[in-house]
């Protein structure tokens, strides 16, 4: 960094008031970033600030991590620096909702509950399923590209945002997409700041699809011995049955002492709708040689948080695998019996999108582990990272794992956009 602390902090209070800009320590000690703590603490309360705080600080060479919820600040390696955290909490306002036309366009630091409660209104929501999703931001969300159960039925991430207004490093301010579904014409540039980490440029405005609140939804656990299981996703998934969520999880996954492997299934939709599936679903396993169950509301809604929250599971290691999906069976018996005789880590898989979380006490990791998940994973055409884990774990390991063949591409595109490469630096693939 160029200036000390005291000159870079009278420049942006210069540009975002004085009370914007905090140097005290229990607030720095709250904003701690993979063991690093910032100089500075910014909170802008408009987009044009967020732009002129970057310009600032990219004149100064002080490295900026943004920070919306602070849900997902364990996600990727441990920055090279930090200097400054850009909050964007400030930036919380609903700018249009078009319940006609099923969008909603919404400043990035808005909590996803926040937003829902609004949409709820006129019988609406955004199909973002996260973890933590009553602290997540709408642009922390889209940052990490942070999907969830329910993707198989509404989309990813990239598929439901269709617009975006971005501060760049530069202090330049672009707009990518626009307000409607059918607005692309050209590149999508929308889908470049998908799952950058906050690597290219801060979001600050977002237009995102939603969708009608389903009339009811219920949800179907199965259980049994894995093979069993197994062969009932397979059946599952090849049958006219279209479930909006299915998770498959081993024995004591989600914190429950029970022996068997599980798999849940949600349905949602007309009442009717449900009411078969639901029935078809538990035959189908009763069939396959399971016990199966309806949960009630309560019970099914503290599931769905569990599996939801999962990724981010504190104080653990979390691999993430991504496979077809006609390999996930094949992945799922080969992880359990790599291990051997040691103790079984937690799996998670949603079968339908070929994603697997393994989730290991940190003291039973090592980069040779690593190494097994992303070589099982390149065997099936897939890859593997380490999704979160502790800040120690994450020394001497580049939880990326590989560089891709673009990484020459990405870093190009990387110093178009950030050429002094302040904004989370060393973060991203190949040290990005």
């Amino acid at each position: 960094m160029k200036s000390t602390v005291d000159q870079l902090a009278q420049r942006l209070g210069a540009e975002l008031g004085a009370a914007a800009v905090v140097t005290e320590p229990s607030v720095l000690a709250s904003h701690i970033v993979e063991g690093m703590q910032p100089a500075l603490v910014c909170s802008p309360a408009a987009t044009e600030q967020i732009a002129a705080a970057l310009r600032v600080c990219a004149e100064a060479e002080a490295a900026v991590v943004s920070w919306g919820g602070g849900t997902a600040m364990g996600i990727g390696n441990r920055p090279r620096a930090l200097d400054v955290v850009m909050r964007t909490s400030r930036l919380d306002s609903v700018i249009e909702h078009d319940a006609a036309n099923l969008t909603a366009t919404v400043q990035s630091g808005i909590a996803l509950t926040a937003l829902q409660d609004i949409l709820k209104g006129r019988n609406q929501f955004l199909p973002f399923d996260p973890p933590h999703q009553a602290r997540a931001t709408i642009g922390g969300i889209v940052a990490a590209n942070l999907n969830g159960p329910r993707r198989s039925c509404y989309g990813s991430v990239r598929d439901l945002v269709i617009g975006m207004k971005v501060a760049l490093a530069t202090g330049e301010l672009i707009k990518a997409g626009g307000k409607v579904v059918k607005n692309v014409a050209g590149y999508d540039m929308c889908k470049l700041f998908v799952g950058s980490l906050g690597t290219l440029g801060i979001v600050t405005e977002l237009t995102v699809r939603v969708a009608p609140i389903p009339e009811t939804s219920a949800t179907v656990v199965a259980a049994g011995g894995l093979p069993k299981v197994l062969q009932f996703v397979e059946d599952l998934s090849r049958s006219p049955l279209l479930p909006a969520a299915v998770a498959l999880m081993s024995s004591g996954a989600l914190g429950v002492g029970q022996n068997d492997w599980q798999a849940a299934i949600r349905c949602e939709g007309f009442a009717e709708t449900v009411a078969r599936h639901t029935s078809d679903t538990v035959a189908m396993a009763r069939r396959a040689g399971l016990g199966a169950e309806i949960l009630g509301d309560h019970a099914a809604g503290q599931l769905w948080d569990r599996i939801r929250n999962f990724p981010l599971s504190p104080s653990r290691v979390v691999y993430r695998v991504t496979v077809p999906r006609a390999s996930v069976a094949e992945s799922v018996r080969a992880i359990q019996d790599g291990n051997g005789s040691e103790s079984q880590p937690a799996i998670l898989s949603d079968p339908l999108t070929g994603t697997l979380w393994i989730a290991e006490p940190e003291r039973q990791t090592s980069p040779q582990r690593f190494a097994d998940l992303l070589s099982l994973a390149l065997r099936c055409g897939g890859h593997a990272i380490i999704f979160a884990a502790p800040a120690e774990a994450k020394e001497n390991i580049d939880v990326w794992g590989a560089p891709p063949p673009t990484l020459a591409l990405m870093r190009a595109i990387k110093n178009q956009f950030d050429p002094k490469a302040v904004l989370n630096p060393g973060r991203f693939v190949g040290g990005i």
